[in-house]
């Protein structure tokens, strides 16, 4: 019996190099890749009209088995029950040479109506949450992926670095990449690489020394650093890893300042030795009044950044500028 192939793929959350990564695969299964381009349409669901989706996602495939329709933000506009229903039958009745593909950039719970409708499709729909890994469960999926790439990598070193890339999900498989490249294949990648190649792999190096000049108030070193580290990572990607290593220096700090030590700060945080040492060390250097500060302000520039009133690049910019130019 042949095995049913879903014709809608839901993916949801906030990993979205994981996303991509999937939908590269999907890709690959139409076969020559010209004819895949031609094949694959990309619809913004922010603008896009049912009778709309309905044109591109009803056409025949040119030259391959399957057409592939990739909707990103598809909910927006469908905010009542009328919309819903009308949308549900729509995808109900889509060919199988269609590959619809609605993508979210945050985690659907089980109550949602389309995760319901999903489950009562089982044939028709493949869904898959996409949550960012952390800590243990990071850790292990790096150790399996330098497996796969036929490399290796020990525990300790996995653990250390899903603690570094916590919330970067594309920046930790290039790390580990070239932490692989580096050892040469040899041999596993270990505690010293991950520490010894700070400065080497994605301008690690470069972005403690932004935190630290920020810390000492040297704008012109933290901007420096930050030229740096936009070279290599995304402006949005760089931006919330910022916003994630203020988060821990806060908590970092209000042990310290409980009287606490580095140990105390592994322990109660769940992290490697060694993020806890670096973490202490930047924290010392700032008040506990100093981060509540910049923490409250990054907020805002989060929100500012999702509304698109400001981009992540101008964002870290300003935000740099005002914190060493001036008392926070």
């Amino acid at each position: 019996m042949a095995k049913t192939v879903p014709v809608v793929y839901i993916l949801h959350g906030e990993d979205e190099f994981g996303i991509v990564q999937f939908v590269d695969k999907i890709k690959e299964k139409l076969g020559d890749a010209s004819l895949a381009e031609t094949n694959t349409t990309h619809l913004d669901g922010r603008a896009l009209s049912l009778e709309e989706l309905q044109a591109t996602a009803y056409a025949i495939p040119f030259l391959t088995t399957r057409r592939l329709v990739i909707v990103n933000n598809p909910l927006n506009r469908l905010k009542t029950e009328p919309l819903q229903a009308r949308f549900q039958r729509l995808i109900e009745g889509l060919p199988t040479s269609t590959a619809l593909l609605l993508v979210m950039a945050k985690s659907l719970n089980e109550r949602h109506w389309l995760v319901k409708w999903a489950k009562n499709n089982p044939k028709l729909v493949f869904i898959r949450p996409f949550p960012i890994l952390k800590g243990g469960q990071l850790a292990n999926w790096l150790r399996t992926h330098a497996a796969k790439q036929g490399g290796e990598i020990t525990p300790q070193a996995a653990s250390l670095l899903a603690e570094t890339f916590n919330e970067d999900p594309r920046g930790v498989v290039q790390e580990l990449e070239k932490l692989l490249t580096y050892v040469n294949y040899k041999r596993a990648v270990d505690v010293d690489d991950v520490d010894n190649l700070s400065a080497f792999a994605s301008g690690q190096g470069d972005y403690f020394a932004m935190i630290d000049a920020i810390g000492r108030g040297d704008g012109r070193k933290a901007l420096d650093m930050l030229k740096s580290l936009l070279d290599e990572q995304e402006p949005l990607a760089l931006y919330f890893r910022l916003v994630s290593n203020f988060r821990m220096l806060l908590l970092t700090r209000e042990i310290l300042d409980d009287g606490g030590d580095e140990k105390t700060v592994a322990k109660t945080l769940e992290m490697h030795p060694y993020r806890a040492k670096k973490l202490s060390g930047q924290a010392r250097n700032l008040s506990l009044a100093i981060l509540e500060a910049i923490y409250r302000r990054l907020l805002v520039l989060d929100e500012q950044i999702k509304t698109g009133r400001i981009d992540a690049s101008l964002a870290l910019e300003t935000l740099i500028a005002t914190l060493t130019s001036s008392p926070v």
